[in-house]
């Protein structure tokens, strides 16, 4: 009876010690996400965000346009919205540009992201996010812009 109690003993600790070298050897655990957006800034009437999304070095590139409260009808009781073409780019200060996308929205209590791309950028390096209003489609939309505004943010990527 001993005997089986020694053995098995010496099979849990065996086990015991597989299983410890497992953890050690296991992965790192993957990189972290950081978000970091700009403060809200009002263009034109709509409440404006850039962001970017950092892990490891990708980042992505995003902003935020949306209706600062809620709007009243105009005159016959007509809801119309604030129109608005949203581009989104991304780049590396003092360096490579990353891409950008354009997005026409239609803007009445509520709140659009609008995605720009998703890139690589180097080690140690800064990325800014920049997301500039204009003008939006024909039609009716609010109040007109006073020409291109926009509003930035500037993220280190770690290495």
């Amino acid at each position: 009876m001993k005997q089986i109690v020694k053995r098995g003993a010496a099979v849990l600790a065996a086990g015991v010690a597989m299983a410890g070298a497992l953890a050690v050897s296991s992965p790192a655990s993957a990189a972290t996400t950081t978000t970091t957006c700009s403060d809200s800034v009002l263009i034109s009437g709509l409440t404006t965000k850039a962001c970017v999304e950092v892990t490891g070095t990708q980042a992505r590139f995003y902003g935020t346009v949306g209706a600062p409260g809620i709007a009243e009808p105009g005159p016959g009781g007509v809801i119309t919205p604030q129109r608005a073409d949203v581009e989104v780019s991304g780049q590396v200060v003092g360096g490579l540009f990353l891409g950008s996308r354009r997005q026409p929205v239609s803007i009445w209590n509520n709140t659009v992201t609008v995605e720009g791309v998703t890139a690589t950028a180097p080690c140690g390096s800064t990325v800014r996010a920049e997301v500039k209003l204009s003008q939006g489609p024909a039609g009716p939309g609010g109040p007109g812009f006073y020409g291109p505004t926009s509003v930035a943010v500037d993220v280190p990527v770690g290495c």
